[in-house]
């Protein structure tokens, strides 16, 4: 059976400072619109950076 993924928007919308979340690297460029998206919508800043050795995307919600 196929490992189920949170929804990118919500999670990221729900997000405190300090909070981090991770996706799948097959997700990277939704993730990264999502958050520059929601970065001017709701007024924060989000941070991605890739783990290419556990081939995810870790997003850390700074402000």
């Amino acid at each position: 059976m196929a490992e189920t993924t949170p929804k990118i928007r919500p999670t990221l919308a729900n997000m405190e400072i300090g909070d981090t979340c991770s996706f799948p690297v097959q997700k990277m460029k939704s993730i990264r619109s999502q958050a520059s998206e929601l970065s001017v919508i709701l007024d924060r800043r989000y941070k991605t950076r890739t783990n290419r050795t556990d081939r995810t995307i870790v997003v850390t919600r700074l402000a």
